[in-house]
């Protein structure tokens, strides 16, 4: 099932092998350096990868980017793994 999910990578290496998975119809969007972090938007053609996982973001929705469209899918999934509150 598609899903739109925000990474934030430690070093661009790390973006390069999560992006490197990107086939087919999956899109792509850089928000380039965020609080020390590189930054993507990516919306997956299908479940996203388990390589990207430990990567996911998840920022009050939708944060400074999002695809159109989307919107609701995002903060259903935002409600859904966002960090509990101790």
């Amino acid at each position: 099932m598609p899903c739109f999910r925000k990474y934030a990578f430690p070093k661009q290496a790390d973006a390069d092998k999560v992006l490197a998975l990107c086939e087919g119809t999956t899109a792509a969007v850089s928000l380039g350096v965020l609080d020390g972090f590189i930054c993507y938007d990516i919306l997956w053609q299908d479940d996203a990868p388990k390589e990207a996982t430990q990567y996911e973001t998840w920022p009050e929705p939708c944060g400074v980017h999002a695809f159109a469209g989307w919107e609701a899918q995002y903060e259903a999934d935002y409600n859904a793994n966002k960090p509990k509150s101790k």
